[in-house]
């Protein structure tokens, strides 16, 4: 009896994880800060509270400015 070539099944490649992106927009921010709205964020840029990354006339922010922020808050 003839041998039956059997293929090997091809390993399953994992799913692309989501990149984070680089910067947020002032509406991402103000979700990530815990829904507060986004005339509180252009406040908080104006107080000097937050630090924008300007690109254009887009005011964007780095998650490690929203997460030292927080963290600015937590202190007192």
């Amino acid at each position: 009896m003839p041998r039956r070539l059997v293929r090997a099944e091809e390993p399953e490649e994992p799913e692309p994880q989501p990149e984070e992106p680089l910067l947020y927009n002032a509406d991402a921010a103000a979700r990530l800060l815990g829904g507060i709205s986004t005339s509180m964020v252009y406040r908080l840029v104006q107080t000097k509270q937050l630090r924008p990354v300007k690109l254009g006339h887009r005011t964007m922010f780095t998650k490690e400015e929203l997460q030292r922020f927080v963290k600015m808050k937590q202190r007192g």
